[in-house]
């Protein structure tokens, strides 16, 4: 299907620095970027609107707005190219200077009646606390009002319980409980743990229904999740899903400026915190069920997090964003980097840190930033998921912080290139730092089928400087040309059987050198290649289970450096056989298929990669004759990553004959009246 994205609309923000669309939280100095909008149908009148949250709005004032535009199906929110914020549908505001009403908005069904509901964070309200912030509950009254226009109008507020926290910077919904009803995890990227400033916290608060539904403080909140570490502002792109597919909500949680140590400033880290059944969780940082760690200080790693079955494996892999990695050292180009699910029922579900990623997007230049925003829909709808991402620095000539978006479509199995150089589409905005790419949402907003784009712009200056604009695209699809319906034909196709990632793992130790002398302080490093030479399936149908005997050739090219940099070569190769067993393909699937049937299967290498770390054992030396007792050897951990695809090529007869257009029915007995055949 080719694809073409035509943009259809413009909605500006109101007044000079609204930032209309995006929210900003400074903590010690960075800035932790978020968009606000979502896209739900609020009217129930079958087509999508558009919510959206300016937590600076009032001209500087940060009193903060939210906006809704009806949607009508034709991609547009009132029929012009061009919109201002003012003519939005409803407007609903905040109730003073300074409460940044708006910094988060989500819809969902709060009272079961099937309208959905908002949820507003306003961080910076003084109810509780100078900044100590507040969240809002509006339950929606249905047309033609469907909600109030002031904050003061709210069905429910939820108070911070510690000044300057700025609880409500982020708010998300889930049954974490498993009441059928939606719950609340809130953000205080600023609360102070202990004696530990800024270090964030999410509290989480269960539905209790009519007529109140939550309680009013966060000091009754059902759990606090807490931070740890200085300045590092948990609390932000909360994003509740089961990632271990216990049937229980969990949350994983992107921290960009989190800092392992004092060598990995603002590294970042993503968190998952698993729910213990009863809507539970770990209650720290330091005892969350994995903690993916950001590798190079700066990068901000988990500036933007999403998840996905992108391999097709049936398990949720994860994507995080690092807008200031340097990729080979340029700076600040950005990075987006994928983990694929183990999918083992209990930790770890991912690489430990950035570095054990299973792949990496580059940003195009330096200084784009590439990886501020991410998400994830299938916008082609073929070979699963595709991933957008923002880079919201993106230079156009000589006009700076423009900003794009890049798409980048699953070449199946989650396969997608390297840079964004070679992304299947570009988007950009108008005009020098209008930082387009801020935000990504995508939703069928014609009815059409097929997803469409809607992108956040937070310091476009249309309607005043900083105003802040969000951009509408719609997708066109390209028809395939119409031709005659060929006969029917034998045709050969593949069906899937199994798709899984193995890790071989291959440690050697006391691996002899031979006679050479390695004087203690040398150092050892080199390439390790690594081939498939053989890869067979096999089924073992007493037991119902799937196995590939695999054949690998390792060929080691390593280096010494002495002291006096003497570089002495070393060259190895061996064959590496494994058995590799399909765990994800289950007894009940294979017992569905006839075994007579289940021949010509065929190995394809999805992907290949690996890790190897090598330590270096100098020879031993007698202190008092200087005379070489044992000979230098060396320890070698290699770890081979491998994704297998398990085919079977078949002969089928391909139905592309000219349908029928009429068919026989035969009419049932019922209550012992027999009705007459008749033809439809």
């Amino acid at each position: 299907m080719a694809l073409d994205f035509v943009r259809r609309q413009r909605i500006d923000g109101e007044n000079d620095v609204d930032r209309f669309g995006a929210y900003s939280i400074e903590v010690d100095g960075e800035v932790i970027v978020g968009a606000t909008g979502e896209i739900a149908d609020v009217n129930n009148d079958g087509f999508l609107d558009l919510i959206v949250g300016a937590g600076f709005a009032e001209n500087g004032e940060d009193t903060g707005k939210v906006y809704i535009f009806f949607g009508d199906g034709t991609g547009r929110f009132d029929g012009s190219p061009i919109l201002s914020a003012a003519n939005a549908d409803i407007i609903i505001e905040g109730l003073n200077p300074g409460d940044f009403f708006g910094a988060a908005v989500v819809l969902t069904d709060i009272n079961g009646d099937g309208r959905p509901d908002l949820v507003i964070g306003a961080p910076g309200t003084d109810f509780a606390g100078t900044n100590a912030g507040s969240v809002y509950v509006f339950l929606n009254q249905g047309g033609p009002n469907y909600f109030p226009t002031s904050a003061g109008g709210a069905n429910r507020r939820i108070d911070g319980n510690q000044a300057f926290s700025e609880f409500g910077s982020y708010v998300a919904t889930a049954d974490l409980n498993g009441d059928g009803r939606p719950d609340l995890a809130v953000g205080a990227p600023l609360f102070d743990v202990g004696p530990t400033p800024d270090a964030g916290a999410i509290f989480t608060f269960f539905n209790l229904g009519a007529p109140n539904f939550f309680v009013n403080s966060a000091a009754s909140a059902n759990q606090t999740i807490s931070g740890a570490v200085t300045d590092e502002g948990f609390g932000v792109n909360i994003l509740p899903v089961d990632i271990n597919n216990d049937g229980f909500v969990d949350l994983v949680v992107g921290s960009p400026l989190h800092s392992p140590s004092l060598a990995l400033l603002s590294a970042g880290a993503v968190y998952v915190f698993l729910n213990n059944g009863s809507g539970g969780f770990p209650t720290s940082i330091t005892t969350a069920s994995q903690t993916i760690l950001g590798s190079q200080t700066g990068m901000q790693f988990g500036a933007c997090i999403d998840v996905a079955d992108l391999g097709g494996d049936g398990d949720l892999d994860l994507i995080a964003g690092a807008p200031t990695f340097n990729p080979n050292g340029a700076p600040n180009q950005g990075a987006l980097f994928i983990f694929f699910n183990s999918g083992s029922a209990s930790p770890p579900f991912f690489g430990a840190s950035s570095d054990l990623a299973d792949w990496r997007i580059d940003g195009e230049n330096p200084d784009d930033f590439f990886g501020q925003s991410c998400h994830i829909a299938d916008i082609d709808q073929t070979n699963g998921p595709d991933i957008l991402v923002g880079a919201t620095r993106f230079d156009i000539g000589a006009s700076e912080n423009v900003g794009a978006v890049y798409l980048f479509l699953n070449g199946g199995g989650g396969i997608f290139p390297s840079n964004a150089a070679n992304a299947s589409l570009r988007l950009i905005g108008e005009e020098a730092g209008d930082r387009f790419g801020s935000g990504i949402k995508t939703g069928d907003l014609t009815n059409d089928g097929t997803q469409d784009l809607v992108i956040g712009a937070r310091l476009a200056n249309f309607g005043g400087e900083d105003s802040g604009s969000i951009y509408v695209f719609i997708q066109q699809v390209q028809p395939p040309l119409r031709r005659r319906p060929p006969r029917c034909e034998k045709v050969k196709v593949d069906r899937v059987i199994c798709d899984e990632i193995f890790y071989v793992e291959d440690d050697e130790f006391d691996i002899p050198i031979g006679e050479i002398r390695v004087p203690t302080g040398s150092t050892i490093d080199g390439i390790v290649t690594v081939t498939v030479l053989e890869c067979d399936p096999r089924v073992d149908f007493e037991i119902n289970r799937l196995f590939a005997d695999i054949v690998f050739m390792v060929q080691k090219e390593l280096v010494i450096t002495t002291p006096d940099q003497t570089l002495i070569p070393l060259e190895f190769g061996f064959r590496l056989e494994r058995t590799l067993e399909f765990r994800k393909c289950f007894p009940l699937d294979l017992e569905a298929i006839d075994p007579d049937l289940l021949v010509n299967l065929e190995c394809q290498i999805i992907r290949i990669a690996g890790t190897d770390n090598v330590t270096l054992n100098p020879s031993t030396v007698d202190p008092e004759t200087g005379e070489f007792l044992k000979n230098a050897t060396f320890d070698e951990e290699l770890t081979i990553l491998i994704k297998i695809k398990l085919v079977q090529e078949r002969q089928l007869i391909l139905q592309a004959c000219s349908p029928r257009h009429q068919v026989d029915i035969e009419v049932a007995s019922v209550n012992n009246v027999v009705g007459s055949p008749s033809k439809s």
